[in-house]
C-alpha cells in the first residue's frame, strides 16, 4: 500500500505534509473517506489507515481527536488550513495533509491513490515476468536486476560470495569491509553513501557465506517510497530464488558424490547415466576430450563454503564435490579450456590457509590418476608464493626399473589373484590401489561400499597374497607390484626368468639416482625428523619422544617434507594413529621409504 510520503510523491506541487511527527510519512494509506464523524468508512477496520478528507463544502468541523483515536492515517485539509484544525491535529499527533482546493477532495484523492496502486501493480507484474527466468544457473538473476536498476533508477548488483564486486557506473566502488561482514553473516543489512551515491547492502541466502544485494541511487534522489517498495520486493523474490537453489544443489550433493565415485572406479559410462538426466555436469560428462582435477585444500569448517562458491560459480563448467576422505578438501572436476583455474586461483587467493593443485589434462577414464597428480600438486602448493600448483611429472622409480624383472617380480607376487575371473581381479585390484592411497575408509568412500567391505576385501588378499599389510613394508611392496602392473604396455624381454627378490630388484645406478634425487630434497633436520617418523610408525608423538622435540615441530617438519619431495605423507584425519589399521591413510610415504632404503638409510625388513 502507498504511504503518505508516496501519495504526496504522486503530486508534489499539490499536496505537502505539515507535521514533523517521526515517520509519520511512513504511514500507509489503505484508501480515502470525507472527515465526517457520522460517516464511519464501510470496512471492517473502521477508520484505520484511512486518509479523512475535509472537503471544502464541508460544514462540521471533524472530530480530530477522535479520528486519531481510531488510527486515521492522516487528515487532508484544503489550503489555508484553519488554524483551529492544525491546533488540534498537533495536539493529537494525526498528520495533516495540505492539498489546493481542487485536489482536497474524495473523488480526486481516491483517484490518486487507486493510481499509485495501479503503478505498483504493474510493477510487480514486470518484476514476475523477470522472474521467469529464474532457474538454478548462477545467471539467471539478471532480469530481475535489471527491474531492480530501472524501478530504483539507479544500479542493481547481486554479488556471490567470495568474488569481486563487477564494475559499475560512475566510478561506484562498493565498500569492501561491509560487503566482507554482509557476506559472513556478521551484519544482516547495510547503508553507505559512496562519493554522489548511496548504497544499501542486504545479506540473502539462507545460510553464510551470503549474496550480497547492492542497490545504489544518486545520493541527491533519496529513497522515495516506489523505490524502497522495489527493492523490498526483489530482496524477497531473489531470497527465495537462493533458498530453491541451495536445496537443489542440497538435494543434488549425494548425487554428484556417487558419480565422482563412478569416475573414479573407472565407470564413466554409468556416470555418464545417472547424470545425464539431470543435466549434471554436462561440460565434463559429455567431453570426448580431456579433463583436468582439481583439489583445493583448506579448513573443513570452510567447507561447505567452498563447495557452495565452487558449485556457484563454475554452474555445469564442472563436477565439484566435497572430498569423500578427506573433509579439509575439495575435489573438481572440469575440462581444460573452462575458466576454472582463474575462479579456483581468485577463490584461493581470498581465503588465507586455502591451496590449491591441479593434474595434467587427462581422459575421462583417468579421474582416479589424476585425483592423485591433483593432491600431489597440492602438497607442492604450500611453499608458492600463489599457493597453487600444477602436477609436474618426476621420474618414477617405476619407469626405471629393469622392464622384464620388474614385471616378472610385481606378476610373481600377485600370481595367486590369476585363477581369479579378470573382472573380479580388476576390481579388487583397483580397490586395494583406493586402500592403500586412502585407507580402509577412505576407499569405501570412494568406492561407494561399506568400510568393514573394503577392509575384509584387504585382508583376504593380503592372506591370499601372504602379506601382513599392517607392515608398512609389505604394504609397499603390494603398491609397488600395483603401479608396476599398471604400466602401460606389455613388459619387453623374455615372460620367463628368474624372479628377484625385491632387494635385487632395487639395486643398480638406476634405482640409487632416483633414490639420492628424491631424498636430496630434503634439507636440513627434514630427512632425520621423517625416517624417524616413519620408522615410529608415522606415529608423531613417538617420534618426537625419540627425536627429542615437541610433537608440533615434528608436524611442521613432516607438513614441509611434503611440499619438498611434492607428495603427501600425513595420513588422513580417519587414519591417524599408532594402530596398524590407522596407519594405512596415504602412500606418498611409500616412495620416500623406497628411497631411503635403497640409500640404505631405513631398511624394510
Amino acid at each position: 500500500m502507498p504511504t503518505l510520503d508516496a501519495l504526496i510523491g504522486s503530486a508534489p506541487a499539490r499536496l505537502r505534509r505539515t507535521g514533523q511527527v517521526p515517520g509519520e510519512g511512513d504511514r500507509q494509506v489503505v484508501g480515502v473517506w470525507p472527515a465526517d464523524p457520522a460517516n464511519t468508512p464501510a470496512r471492517e477496520r473502521g477508520w484505520r489507515d484511512v486518509l479523512a478528507v475535509l472537503e471544502p463544502e464541508q460544514e462540521q468541523a471533524p472530530d480530530v481527536g477522535a479520528l486519531a483515536q481510531a488510527g486515521a492515517a492522516a487528515l487532508a485539509v484544503g489550503e489555508p488550513a484553519p488554524p483551529g484544525i492544525l491546533a488540534a491535529a498537533a495536539r493529537h499527533r494525526l498528520p495533516v495533509l495540505l492539498a489546493d482546493k481542487d485536489m482536497c477532495t474524495v473523488p480526486r484523492l481516491a483517484q490518486l491513490l487507486a493510481d499509485r496502486e495501479a503503478a505498483a501493480g504493474r510493477r510487480a507484474q514486470e518484476l514476475l515476468e523477470s522472474a521467469k527466468q529464474l532457474s538454478t544457473a548462477p545467471g539467471s538473476a539478471a532480469g530481475v536486476l535489471r527491474w531492480l536498476a530501472r524501478m530504483t533508477g539507479g544500479q542493481a548488483v547481486l554479488l556471490a560470495p567470495h568474488r569481486p564486486a563487477p564494475p559499475l557506473s560512475g566510478g561506484l566502488r562498493l565498500p569492501a569491509d561491509r560487503i566482507a561482514a554482509l557476506t559472513d553473516g556478521t551484519t544482516q543489512a547495510a547503508a553507505a553513501d559512496v562519493g554522489a551515491w548511496t548504497v544499501r547492502l542486504y545479506a540473502l541466502g539462507p545460510a553464510a557465506p551470503h549474496h550480497v544485494l547492492a542497490v545504489a541511487r544518486a545520493r541527491e534522489a533519496g529513497w522515495p517510497q516506489p523505490a524502497t517498495e522495489a527493492v523490498t520486493m526483489a530482496e524477497v523474490l531473489l531470497s527465495s530464488w537462493l533458498r530453491l537453489r541451495a536445496a537443489v544443489d542440497g538435494e543434488r550433493a549425494p548425487i554428484r558424490s556417487s558419480v565422482l565415485q563412478m569416475l573414479m572406479a573407472g565407470q564413466v559410462l554409468a556416470a555418464r547415466r545417472a547424470a545425464h538426466p539431470l543435466g549434471m555436469s554436462p561440460a565434463v560428462l559429455g567431453a570426448d576430450g580431456e579433463v583436468r582435477v582439481y583439489v583445493v585444500g583448506g579448513r573443513a569448517a570452510h567447507r561447505d563454503t567452498l563447495v557452495s562458491a565452487c558449485h556457484y560459480h563454475l554452474g555445469d563448467e564442472g563436477l565439484v564435490v566435497g572430498c569423500p576422505v578427506d573433509e579439509d578438501q575439495v575435489i573438481i572436476v572440469a575440462t581444460p579450456d573452462a575458466p576454472t583455474e582463474a575462479l579456483l586461483r581468485d577463490l584461493v587467493t581470498r581465503r588465507e590457509g586455502f591451496r590449491l593443485g591441479a593434474s595434467r589434462p587427462v581422459p575421462l577414464e583417468g579421474v582416479a590418476e589424476a585425483h592423485g597428480e591433483a593432491t600431489r600438486a597440492l602438497a607442492a602448493a604450500g611453499t608458492h608464493a600463489d599457493r597453487f600448483a600444477v602436477f609436474t611429472p618426476d621420474v618414477e622409480l617405476v619407469r626405471i626399473l629393469p622392464p622384464a624383472a620388474a614385471a616378472r617380480w610385481a606378476a610373481a607376487l600377485l600370481a595367486p589373484l590369476d585363477t581369479w575371473p579378470h573382472a573380479r581381479r580388476a576390481e579388487w585390484l583397483d580397490g586395494m590401489r583406493m586402500w592403500l592411497a586412502y585407507g580402509p575408509i577412505g576407499a569405501a568412500r570412494l568406492a561407494g561400499y561399506h568400510r568393514n567391505t573394503a577392509r575384509q576385501r584387504a585382508e583376504a588378499v593380503g592372506r591370499l597374497l601372504g602379506l601382513d599389510l599392517a607392515r608398512l613394508a609389505d604394504r609397499i611392496r603390494l603398491d609397488l607390484a600395483l603401479r608396476i602392473a599398471a604400466l602401460d604396455g606389455p613388459a619387453p624381454g623374455p615372460a620367463q626368468g628368474p624372479v628377484p627378490d625385491l632387494g635385487e630388484l632395487l639395486a643398480g645406478d638406476g634405482p640409487r639416482r632416483w633414490a639420492e634425487e628424491y631424498l636430496g630434497r630434503l634439507d636440513g633436520d627434514l630427512l632425520p625428523t621423517v625416517l624417524t617418523w616413519i620408522e615410529s610408525g608415522q606415529h608423531t608423538p613417538s617420534a618426537a619422544a625419540r627425536l627429542g622435540v615437541h610433537p608440533k615441530t615434528v608436524a611442521a617438519r613432516v607438513r614441509r617434507a611434503e611440499a619438498q619431495v611434492r607428495q603427501p605423507l600425513v595420513p588422513h584425519p580417519e587414519a591417524r594413529g599408532a594402530t596398524p589399521e590407522s596407519a594405512n591413510g596415504v602412500s606418498g610415504v611409500h616412495d620416500l621409504a623406497l628411497a631411503a632404503h635403497i640409500t640404505r638409510a631405513l631398511s624394510l625388513g
